[in-house]
């Protein structure tokens, strides 16, 4: 009975308060505070959210991208490195690879082209023809357990810009040719884009 008496005791006094200047202002303090709190909350958590979701997308793809690089450097480097290893006299090797340019890929696009034509005629005879080209580009993208991921049509692997190569066996002649001719057939480039000098 008692918190009813105080409930409605308060709702009396809201819609016929005794001093009407004092009441619009608690009135118009209590709505700013819930304004401010709630503003306050809002933008807080939009932008924890923005941040994070741009830090991870961000992060994400620059983490992959830089590990998908070197990856494929270190994976050239270490393959290099266990061969070149097994050769006779060859011994301990150590090898840096540069690359030319980085690897590009390129996605699947679904693509719809509308075209639509259309005459008018004027007042005076003339005919005019509108014609109104629509197209529309999406990415095609495949669900890969559970994950969304784009199709990719062509991955193309950076060239190869120079090799250095330090190993033990180097200060022969002999197999420092080995070393250079076996390299230049593997990876198919030129020769004097290998250099090998001795550990």
């Amino acid at each position: 009975m008692i918190p009813n008496l105080n409930i409605s005791l308060l709702t009396d006094w809201i819609k016929n308060p005794k001093n009407k200047a004092v009441s619009k202002l608690v009135f118009a303090f209590i709505l700013g505070l819930l304004m401010l709190s709630l503003s306050k909350l809002l933008t807080a958590n939009n932008n924890a959210y923005d941040n994070m979701s741009s830090e991870k997308i961000g992060n994400n793809a620059e983490q992959d991208l830089i590990i998908k690089e070197l990856s494929y450097e270190a994976k050239l480097e270490k393959q290099l490195s266990e061969l070149l290893h097994q050769v006779k006299d060859v011994g301990n090797v150590e090898i840096m690879i540069t690359l030319e340019d980085e690897s590009s890929i390129e996605p699947a696009f679904n693509i719809v082209s509308t075209e639509k034509n259309s005459e008018e005629k004027d007042n005076e005879g003339g005919v005019r023809t509108i014609t109104e080209k629509q197209t529309n580009t999406q990415l095609v993208l495949l669900k890969k357990s559970g994950e969304e991921q784009p199709l990719i049509l062509k991955k193309t692997t950076p060239k190869i810009k120079g090799i250095l190569i330090i190993a033990d066996g180097a200060f022969s002649s002999k197999v420092r040719d080995k070393i250079i001719k076996s390299t230049a057939t593997l990876f198919d480039i030129p020769i004097y884009k290998i250099s090998v000098l001795e550990k």
